[in-house]
């Protein structure tokens, strides 16, 4: 039978599973909740988002790269537009269904999601800035993000599939670079071109996944020791930079955390300058990807107890994640109002 045959990452499942509850209890903001410790209330300098699009590359890349390398382009192409074209379409009604109710329904209700169309706009104009991704609005908005890597992703297919990784990931840093200067651009703009920011989160774990064998392969084939050595330092540092940025984001709640230099300034500055959410600058990056790698060495570790305790709730967020994301966004929706 073509392909390869490699078996399920139950360990990149618990972790989507984890991030989507977190990203969940963000979007309720209902705080204090007795969850605040799962995701820290979204005010970290790193958040469950990126982790949620990382897991999302690599696991198309194992799916629809590594396993089908031996199918026909054509056919693995067709099913990421199709896929593509499905989100698509689903981010685009549910901008204009919800802009509808927010706009007819429930107009001036407190707790309707901020940054809607204002009421006076002509609808060609909500309709036409829709489908051009221009506008967007609710609680599924990054389906935007997903559809357009996805249309995109034939193409990051087509050279991974003949060796050219790393033109691939040059093609991505460079519109990476395309991000504009915050300080010049607004806050909207921003939003909208998130895409060419974070494109390099998806794309590079489309290349992980890809790799996935090969890169398995030359990690176990590192000496014991070194590899105890690495993970156990990726631990130490990731424990500290976390339990910091946790100090810095409780001074921002009222908490004195003075003694050790965790200021309300320190976190704009540093917020601002290095951690900024739409730009994804290096910084932010790197950070992310010792806390990702961290997180992933610790849960695939403790994979077994895990899946005794939180299974049944990780497991299938995990593996539906996209739908578990769409249906949440009308929850969200109406919970908040």
């Amino acid at each position: 039978m073509p392909g390869r045959k490699i078996p399920r990452i139950m360990t990149f499942d618990i972790l989507r599973g984890w991030f989507l509850v977190g990203i969940l209890i963000d979007h309720l903001a209902f705080f204090p909740n007795g969850l605040d410790w799962w995701s820290a209330r979204g005010g970290l300098f790193v958040t469950m988002a990126e982790g949620f699009f990382l897991i999302s590359g690599i696991i198309l890349g194992i799916v629809r790269g590594a396993k089908l390398v031996d199918e026909s382009f054509r056919k693995v192409a067709k099913l990421l537009i199709q896929r593509g074209v499905q989100l698509y379409i689903a981010s685009v009604v549910l901008t204009l269904l919800f802009t509808w109710l927010g706009l007819t329904v429930f107009a001036n209700w407190p707790g309707l999601k901020y940054d809607i169309a204002a009421a006076d706009t002509p609808i060609w104009q909500i309709i036409w800035e829709t489908v051009t991704l221009q506008y967007f609005y609710g609680w599924a908005d990054y389906l935007r993000l997903y559809a357009i890597f996805l249309l995109v992703s034939p193409v990051f297919m087509w050279l991974l599939r003949r060796g050219k990784w790393h033109v691939g990931l040059a093609l991505s840093l460079g519109v990476w670079l395309l991000f504009p200067d915050p300080n010049i651009a607004s806050r909207m703009d921003q939003e909208k071109l998130q895409f060419l920011s974070w494109q390099l989160l998806f794309f590079g774990g489309m290349t992980i996944g890809f790799y996935w064998p090969q890169l398995t392969a030359w990690w176990q084939g590192i000496a014991q020791r070194t590899r105890r050595i690495v993970v156990g330092s990726i631990w130490a540092v990731g424990a500290v930079t976390l339990l910091y940025n946790v100090a810095i984001m409780l001074s921002t709640m009222g908490y004195d955390m003075s003694a050790i230099g965790a200021t309300p300034q320190l976190q704009h500055d540093l917020y601002v300058s290095f951690f900024d959410k739409e730009r994804l600058p290096l910084s932010r990056i790197l950070l992310f990807m010792l806390w990702f790698w961290g997180w992933f060495a610790l849960v695939r570790k403790f994979e077994k107890p895990i899946l005794r305790v939180l299974g049944w709730l990780l497991v299938p967020y995990g593996t539906n994640s996209l739908y578990v994301y769409t249906v949440q966004a009308f929850i969200i929706f109406f919970m908040h109002l």
